[in-house]
């Protein structure tokens, strides 16, 4: 079985992959929306742990803001 924290692993990459973190930390490329990335979903993550579930969602308002601010 996934744990939360691999599916919100996975929630992460599937809006900004692994080589376009390194890039944002090493260059500064896209490193606000990285940020935002991170923090909005680890944030959900830490609530939803509080809160007891056992699955991690990202809620459709967040989905559609970081769909919406993509910069590619």
């Amino acid at each position: 079985m996934i744990t939360m924290e691999q599916q919100c692993r996975e929630a992460i990459y599937s809006y900004v992959d692994e080589e376009t973190q390194m890039n944002a930390a090493l260059t500064g490329e896209h490193k606000e929306y990285v940020t935002i990335v991170l923090q909005l979903l680890r944030d959900c993550y830490h609530e939803q742990v509080n809160a007891g579930q056992s699955e991690f969602t990202v809620p459709d308002a967040i989905h559609e803001y970081l769909t919406v601010e993509c910069p590619w």
